[in-house]
């Protein structure tokens, strides 16, 4: 898995192309290595994944719910046309972690921009 950082201690995972009971563990493992050093907001981006298993679902949702208490986010990059947003989409987790379409829209002008009043626009997460 490969990580990018941007300001804000922003990161992003990109996830394997399989998530399922065993995979999972090293992604909670990475996750919790990213909240370790200090990341606060991170996205996983799923647009190469295949397969996501409840096993992997569970882990998300952990994630968003540990960075929500510190102040943080989750959000998943997720292409509409893919089996994962399929997956993410039918779970009901598009309502409760926001889905973006691409990195630009997640970091540029999506989950962790400047409030709108900044004069900055704001993409909207898929499924909102």
């Amino acid at each position: 898995m490969e990580t990018k950082n941007y300001p804000d201690a922003t990161t992003v995972l990109t996830l394997i192309v399989q998530v399922d009971a065993t995979t999972s563990k090293e992604i909670e493992a990475a996750l919790q290595k990213l909240v370790d050093d200090g990341a606060r907001n991170i996205i996983c981006n799923c647009s190469q994944t295949k397969y996501i298993s409840s096993a992997g679902l569970r882990v998300l949702l952990a994630y968003s719910k540990l960075l929500k208490k510190s102040g943080g986010r989750l959000g998943i990059i997720c292409p509409k046309a893919s089996y994962a947003y399929e997956v993410l989409e039918t779970a009901g987790f598009s309502g409760i972690i926001p889905v973006f379409e691409n990195e630009a829209d997640a970091v540029l002008g999506g989950l962790y921009a400047p409030p709108a009043s900044s004069g900055t626009m704001r993409s909207t997460p898929i499924g909102s």
